[in-house]
């Protein structure tokens, strides 16, 4: 192997979920918002501080050298599920955000529900790579956690679909790569774990999703350690 080749390869590997947790300070707010945990009296606080967060996001993604139009797919995402919690939360605090969403104000659009999953269709059509399934997983972290879009009202069944079809494509660029090629083979070399490797795969692919998902429990966690600790404050009151 071109030893290049082998370095980008490394390089790959170590950064694998690293994106997504770029934006674990933004999504754990996100689902705050939707479980009534944050309570926003003043918009334009707590947009100055999505900003931040984003930037925050934006500058790790940019040190683990993503590609800048990785990076933005990815906020996109972020922003689409956080602009659908305000909207849904129907809060008189949030009348001005509702008028010019932060999907406005960065991109120029108020139709992130429909654009999301435009974006999905066009990941699921590119080439499979480390990066990619790693943009994926940003946008299947929101679906897990909640964000439907245009499939809101109707088309739940399409929306497990598309939900289903971003893990497949997350596990199958993720899955170990093949043994050597049986052309490649000595004669009378049998191949290793072509059969009796079954549930060995199995088991790896379920490790895939629990690695996918180990942000979801992460921002979960993180709601209900405030959530305990606030009722704690209030015990000792």
């Amino acid at each position: 192997m071109n030893p290049a080749t082998d370095s980008s390869m490394k390089t790959a590997d170590q950064r694998q979920g690293r994106l997504a947790l770029a934006f674990q300070e933004m999504l754990t707010a996100v689902v705050r918002l939707r479980a009534g945990r944050q309570i926003v009296n003043d918009a334009e606080l707590f947009r100055n501080q999505v900003r931040a967060s984003l930037r925050a996001a934006d500058q790790e993604a940019r040190a683990l050298a993503y590609t800048e139009e990785d990076i933005r797919l990815a906020i996109f995402a972020v922003v689409a599920f956080l602009d659908e919690t305000i909207l849904n939360l129907q809060s008189p605090a949030f009348a001005d955000w509702v008028r010019k969403p932060m999907q406005e104000e960065l991109f120029g659009r108020h139709t992130a529900g429909e654009i999301f999953f435009d974006n999905v269709q066009r990941l699921m059509g590119r080439r499979e790579t480390p990066e990619l399934a790693d943009v994926l997983e940003v946008y299947q972290i929101c679906l897990l956690l909640g964000f439907a879009g245009k499939y809101s009202i109707v088309g739940r069944g399409e929306l497990r679909a598309v939900t289903g079809a971003v893990e497949d494509k997350i596990k199958r660029i993720r899955a170990p790569r093949a043994e050597i090629s049986p052309a490649w083979r000595l004669p009378g070399v049998q191949a290793v774990g072509t059969v009796g490797d079954v549930w060995t795969m199995r088991l790896q692919w379920a490790a895939g999703i629990c690695a996918g998902l180990v942000l979801l429990l992460f921002v979960l966690y993180k709601v209900l350690l405030s959530s305990g600790l606030s009722s704690l404050k209030a015990m000792v009151r």
